[in-house]
């Protein structure tokens, strides 16, 4: 029990440090929500489909608080995944096509509306370890972009490229209740390649643009996971997020709030 809580402890003294360090630059309240569909086709193999929606309703800039942006982004993912168990540990290799949509109000000189939308391959080794009540677990995320079209790219070798984000998450769950665990988990995101046609041209960079070079973002999550029936999850989390520019000395640039909740259904096929 004291090393839960310690565990538990640590996080938060880091995450209020930084809280009180992205004090100052704008921030947002957000929601984000994913319906996850995972079809378990043997003891190997399962296929998921997952939609994903974020709102955000509250935008805090240096001159005080500005118009909300409502729907910013839709999300989907779909692909198959590789399961292989040995014993305590697991083995997951997912490989995902992965599209990204983004309402933008009111932007670029005319002031209209606009809608950007990128096409992305994920790889997402992921290895799971149980101990009693306890499950730690490493993510890591390859995020390949490969097409983006924006207000920005006009030519087809703009919007057909490539860039190469790593993000890594490490997860600490507990078990409270055979039916309820609590979770604190830690994502960075650092940019590997970016795209050659727009690096060096005076473009944004960053999602939902190509990737920036270096180290980019950061998420902490903390939240509860329960499981109504074998099948039938909903996990509701807070998560903090900072966001850092690599080309400006790693400087914060913006902190972002989020009501995070994912609802998962698992049909088994076999």
């Amino acid at each position: 029990m004291l090393k839960k809580i310690s565990v538990i402890v640590c996080a938060l003294v880091i995450g209020a440090s930084s809280m009180a360090v992205a004090a100052e630059a704008p921030s947002t309240g957000r929601t984000w929500t994913y319906l996850n569909f995972t079809a378990l086709l043997s003891p190997n193999w399962a296929f998921v489909v997952m939609p994903g929606h974020r709102y955000e309703y509250s935008r805090k800039t240096d001159g005080g608080y500005a118009d909300e942006k409502d729907t910013y982004f839709w999300e989907f993912f779909a692909g198959p995944v590789y399961i292989q168990k040995f014993g305590d540990l697991t083995l997951k290799l997912p490989l995902w096509y992965y599209y990204m949509g983004f309402p933008v109000k009111k932007f670029g000189p005319t002031g209209e509306d606009e809608y950007f939308y990128s096409h992305n391959i994920e790889f997402l080794p992921i290895l799971e370890y149980k101990y009693e009540k306890w499950k730690f677990v490493n993510r890591v995320i390859f995020h390949n972009k490969v097409y983006a079209k924006n207000y920005f790219y006009e030519s087809d070798s703009e919007k057909k490229g490539y860039s190469l984000t790593l993000r890594e998450m490490v997860t600490i769950e507990y078990d409270i209740l055979p039916l309820l665990s609590i979770s604190i988990a830690d994502e960075l995101f650092f940019g590997l390649v970016e795209d050659e046609d727009t690096k060096d041209k005076p473009y944004p960079k960053g999602e939902p643009f190509y990737e920036v070079k270096g180290f980019n973002m950061n998420r902490l999550y903390i939240g509860l996971n329960y499981k109504f029936t074998p099948f039938i999850s909903l996990a509701p989390q807070y998560v903090y997020e900072t966001i850092y520019d690599p080309d400006n000395d790693g400087k914060l640039t913006n902190y972002n709030h989020y009501i995070y909740l994912t609802l998962t259904y698992v049909m088994k096929m076999f």
